[in-house]
């Protein structure tokens, strides 16, 4: 999801790490074999991008690069790369990045069942609930981008492991200016009943739910016409939740804000990637998201919590970001985050994200830092840990998330 924006640094160690960083990963606790898809209280779900191609599928876009159509010394576009271990191998391409072991690394299509079944797989093994399924507003009408095909194959696999799916509807690309964004959207969720008709698909206070992502953050929506796409969306049935800028309080008694569309959510979830470091995390949870919380109580919206493990997209953006210049050390930085968003009893916490490797948050299975290619730079997880450490620490807050809801 695009959104990166600051500084992320580290806070202290925490005791969730027992006898080192990364030995083993934290093992959720029992879970109930099925996801109760009637309610998001009580649970841990994690943005799904979907959207890596091999060179030259779909619409030829395959986000593994900067610019051209297959992955280069020099033209790449992702700072972490996948662990493949388990990946079927019609579902993955050869690349010229050299392996210190010998080889070249592998990287996968989004667009093909067995990718899709595998990572609903990981979510059910380390107690993740399910998946927000990023549904990008420019790609909407792209009828070869396979993107139809990504909800479906999240559909059948969420059907197999139990797990939940809501649909994400990111702005990006959306302009009051060239198109009726009330009207795509609520036609394009009517389109997708098969889709929210699974038994897989979340409900939350009766109705099915959808998210908008990018109110406030994309601002070639206008204030009115935000206005006009959550009446018409809630209208049509859906609960509905915004993603925001993480400073939208400042905006409810701002003339001319955005404040008035945020009081017409039925939930409120700021995006705060990049929106802290190490120096001010506490500072901004006790202040910031403490308020939030409180302010979202007293005018009778619900709440979700963003946290995200770490940061870096040197490779997509060269010459203005660091590699991993937003470390994870050795992921008590995500722990200090996943413990204060529990503690705040949110409806639920967001994981950010899944798969997003452009920008260097995701948490499924990635490479080590003794693994990586030696011909291109890249970043890894900590060589002692395990290949699903930050899943497991997910899966574990998604536990004591359900444990305070119980």
């Amino acid at each position: 999801m695009p959104g990166f924006k600051a500084a992320l640094r580290t806070v202290a160690f925490t005791s969730l790490l027992l006898a080192g960083p990364g030995n083993c990963a934290p093992k959720p606790q029992q879970r109930a074999a099925n996801v109760d898809t009637s309610t998001l209280n009580g649970k841990f779900f994690a943005g799904y991008q979907g959207w890596f191609r091999k060179p030259g599928e779909d619409d030829g876009n395959s986000h593994w690069t900067r610019s051209g159509p297959s992955p280069q010394v020099g033209d790449v576009g992702v700072d972490f790369l996948p662990n493949v271990t388990g990946y079927p191998s019609e579902c993955l391409f050869d690349t010229p990045f050299t392996l210190p072991a010998g080889g070249t690394a592998s990287f996968y299509s989004s667009d093909c069942e067995g990718v899709i079944d595998l990572h609903f797989s990981m979510m059910a093994d380390n107690g993740i609930d399910g998946a927000f399924i990023q549904r990008f507003y420019g790609y909407i009408t792209d009828t070869n981008g396979g993107w139809n095909n990504i909800l479906n194959f999240a559909k059948t696999a969420a059907e197999k492991y139990g797990r939940g799916i809501v649909i994400e509807y990111d702005l990006s690309g959306a302009s009051t200016s060239t198109s009726n964004i009330a009207d795509t959207i609520v036609n394009d969720l009517n389109s997708l009943s098969s889709i929210t008709a699974s038994s897989s698909y979340m409900r939350h206070n009766s109705k099915p739910v959808v998210e908008i992502w990018g109110l406030g953050i994309r601002t070639d929506v206008t204030v009115e016409d935000a206005t006009n796409i959550v009446t018409a969306v809630k209208a049509a049935g859906w609960y509905t939740i915004l993603g925001v800028q993480q400073a939208w309080r400042s905006e409810l008694s701002q003339s001319g804000s955005y404040g008035p569309v945020y009081e017409l959510a039925d939930m409120i979830q700021p995006w705060t990637v990049g929106s802290y470091d190490n120096s001010n995390y506490q500072s901004f949870h006790e202040g910031q998201q403490v308020d939030d919380a409180a302010e979202l109580q007293s005018r009778g919206i619900e709440s979700s919590i963003v946290c995200w493990p770490g940061a870096s997209s040197a490779n997509s953006n060269v010459g203005t970001a660091a590699f991993d210049g937003y470390p994870r050390f050795n992921g008590s930085y995500y722990k200090a985050q996943l413990d204060g968003a529990v503690d705040l009893k949110p409806s639920f916490i967001f994981g950010a994200m899944f798969d997003e490797m452009n920008e260097g948050t995701s948490i499924f299975p990635v490479l080590r830092v003794d693994e990586l290619p030696t011909n291109q730079p890249f970043v890894g997880i900590d060589n002692d840990m395990a290949p699903n450490f930050y899943l497991g620490m997910a899966g574990q807050a998604g536990s004591q998330l359900a444990a305070k809801w119980a």
